[in-house]
């Protein structure tokens, strides 16, 4: 055991050089603070051994240890003084001096294990001879003792009153080790003797020091040293790590209990043995438990409450596939109810008026009264000009207080402390409640960053659904006014074709062919109020043609003659091929002509009349051209090549601007194209409409 403790020494001693690279004062600090609370529990380990097994070989390790110990203390003086002076320049003597006293000490240890000093014992006393070994190893640890005192207080003189409160334990631990010391190694030096009785009360002061200066360095992060071990390796090796220390801790009381034949009574034995399991039973099943460790691990051994990026990560892998303003909801619900150490939380969304809607879970029933928000409420007024409303928060302003005291009612029943929007720019599209943490701690700057990091995402993720259900409803407004000006187009033409037959009705009534031809012009007017009725009942935006073979020179000339008659101001000449013969819909070929002479006649000259040609030509084995040709005053140039074929984009003073657009989504649905031009300087407008000869529907 006494090499084992001479090793234990040496290896903290001489780790000390590793500080000599180049890290900074602080980090050279923080690590011997390390050490030292390192070196303590060793120390009042061997005062507490040789209380209870008073063997003479385990004094030089113990007189060992304290010169050590001192040794440390001396090097943490020397790192302290660059945080208290950091624009003095160092000394470089110092490190000459520590470690020229730490080879001296490690070559007395050494050779104190071959020839222990001189000591006499006599009963519970240890007796030392005046100037021996060790009587100057206990002078070179008062002195130590003392210089760390001295640099101690000035630390605590030099921070100010607002940076003590951090440090306040950890002085207070100090001192305690560093008087309690101090005490035993004058009352040596002044009695030559060591009392059993001391070396206990000292193993117990050092223990109580300890413990409070490990607290306060965990409490408060003193260290400011990053863990870089993943938070669920730690959650996920805490349960088989306190196993471990619970059988070492039961082994180490078997042990010790063998090693001074002490006896513990059978029920005694297993009632500690079962209550143990129990309890480790109890912090793997035990939520509540399993948390309380989570929350005092994330607040005491990291920087960071959270993992921003994982917590971030976690929350967009959540969001993929959210399609509505519920779905982003219950996802942010989710990885907040797994982050936040409260029970209470809740979620409003913007309404579209300035106002908020409380989003119920699902499953949950409907939101009472504190369901909605209005535009007007005191809460989103103050949120304006705030980034949130904490009411638990120390010291807040007289505005938030005025607040409260109007909402009193809405904070009671709901039992929320904190209100955070989440905000995007200037706008505000939800707010998030949540109730206090169960832990019984306070909100503080992480659970605000993340907040702040979620927050901002799940807004983006809440415009963008917003946006997509817009854009949607766009969507079916715009295949909804597709067809509404289709049906309107066809029934503006019918509405046409009548009236001209009731313009020509009073000189022509008695003539039978005119009345053949009015019955027939009634006749198609019908058809074609059947067909929209037809098209309004499948509300659909796509028309599907019905494709057949067609003879294209007979078409063309019964559908001319018939037109020619229902519109006696327009002179049409067709051109074509007797042989060719095209599949595709004749209502759509009807339609595409009736649109293109109709705007011939009604971009013409009223009282002159307008003289249309109509030339199919062959232009490859597999489409044919149509030319429609008139002596109009040609195409506005402002309109040409493809404006003319927008919807509502027309020049003439009664036109709608919907002839020419349907006229290209049904040559397009056909298979084909059209373009238009003016042929040539005298005027005119040219439409070519290339047509495949054969196109087989879908």
């Amino acid at each position: 055991m006494a090499a084992a403790i001479y090793t234990l020494n040496l290896l903290l001693l001489f780790s000390c050089l590793a500080d000599e690279r180049p890290i900074g004062a602080e980090r050279r600090f923080s690590f011997m603070l390390l050490r030292l609370i390192a070196c303590i529990p060793l120390l009042a380990g061997q005062y507490a051994f040789f209380y209870f097994q008073p063997l003479s070989r385990m004094v030089a390790p113990l007189f060992f240890s304290e010169c050590v110990f001192g040794l440390l203390l001396l090097l943490l003086n020397f790192r302290l003084r660059p945080i208290l002076y950091p624009e003095a320049p160092p000394h470089r003597a110092q490190p000459w001096l520590f470690w020229s006293l730490a080879a001296g000490a490690s070559l007395i240890g050494g050779f104190w294990l071959w020839t222990p000093p001189g000591y006499e014992v006599a009963g519970d006393a240890l007796l030392l001879p005046y100037s021996g070994q060790l009587y100057a190893a206990c002078l070179l640890v008062l002195i130590t003792i003392l210089v760390a005192a001295w640099r101690l207080e000035m630390f605590w003189r030099r921070i100010g009153s607002r940076e003590r409160r951090p440090y306040k334990y950890v002085v207070i631990g100090l001192f305690l080790i560093l008087g309690s010391l101090a005490w035993s190694l004058s009352y040596r030096l002044a009695y030559l003797r060591v009392d059993e009785d001391h070396l206990l009360l000292l193993a117990i002061f050092l223990g109580i020091g300890w413990l409070i200066v490990v607290h306060a360095v965990a409490r408060h992060r003193l260290l400011n040293r990053k863990v870089f071990v993943s938070r669920r390796v730690i959650y996920s090796t805490l349960t088989p790590l306190v196993c471990a220390v619970y059988l070492l801790l039961v082994g180490s009381i078997s042990l010790v209990m063998r090693t001074f034949g002490w006896s513990l009574p059978f029920v005694l034995q297993w009632l500690l043995i079962v209550m143990g399991l129990l309890a480790l039973v109890v912090l793997t099943l035990s939520t509540r438990v399993r948390t309380g460790i989570k929350y005092y691990i994330s607040t005491h051994f990291y920087l960071n409450k959270y993992e921003y990026r994982e917590e971030w990560l976690a929350f967009s892998e959540l969001l993929q596939g959210k399609l509505t303003e519920a779905e982003v909801a219950e996802a942010l619900r989710r990885i907040l109810r797994e982050c936040l150490y409260t029970r209470i939380l809740m979620l409003w969304l913007e309404d579209g008026h300035g106002g908020f809607r409380l989003l119920a879970p699902p499953g949950s029933p409907a939101p009472g009264e504190n369901g909605v928000l209005t535009a007007d409420d005191p809460l989103l007024r103050h949120l304006q000009n705030a980034p949130y409303i904490y009411m638990r928060k120390s010291g807040f302003d007289p505005e938030v207080q005025r607040v409260f005291d109007q909402k009193q009612a809405f904070f009671s029943s709901t039992g929320l402390v904190l209100l955070y929007p989440l905000v995007i720019g200037t706008q505000c599209m939800g707010l998030i409640g949540l109730g206090p943490e169960y832990t019984g701690g306070t909100y503080g700057r992480d659970d605000f960053d993340l907040l702040a990091a979620l927050g901002s995402q799940a807004a983006w993720a809440l415009l963008a659904v917003r946006n997509a259900e817009r854009l949607a409803l766009a969507r079916e407004q715009s295949a909804w006014n597709t067809l509404s000006a289709f049906v309107l187009h066809d029934i503006k033409n019918a509405a046409t074709m009548l009236g001209l037959v009731r313009q020509n009705a009073p000189e022509h009534i008695h003539d039978p062919e005119f009345q053949q031809d009015m019955l027939v012009s009634i006749d198609d007017a019908l058809k074609r109020m059947n067909k929209v009725q037809a098209r309004l009942n499948t509300l659909k935006g796509e028309i599907v043609p019905v494709l057949g073979p067609l003879a294209l020179a007979p078409f063309l000339d019964a559908t001319i003659r018939n037109l020619a008659k229902k519109l006696p101001r327009l002179s049409i000449a067709l051109v074509c091929p007797v042989t060719i013969t095209i599949q595709t819909d004749p209502d759509f070929l009807t339609q595409i002509l009736e649109n293109l002479l109709l705007n011939s006649l009604e971009a013409g000259s009223g009282g002159n009349g307008i003289k249309v040609k109509i030339c199919v030509t062959p232009q490859s084995p597999q489409d044919i051209e149509i030319s429609i040709t008139d002596n109009g005053p040609g195409i506005p140039s402002e309109l040409l090549p493809d404006r003319l074929f927008e919807p509502f984009a027309t020049t003439k003073e009664r036109g709608s601007g919907i002839g020419l657009w349907q006229v290209k989504q049904l040559v397009e649905i056909l298979g084909g194209t059209v373009t238009a031009g003016n042929p040539g300087p005298k005027g005119g407008g040219c439409f070519q409409l290339r047509l495949p000869l054969a196109r087989h529907s879908k």
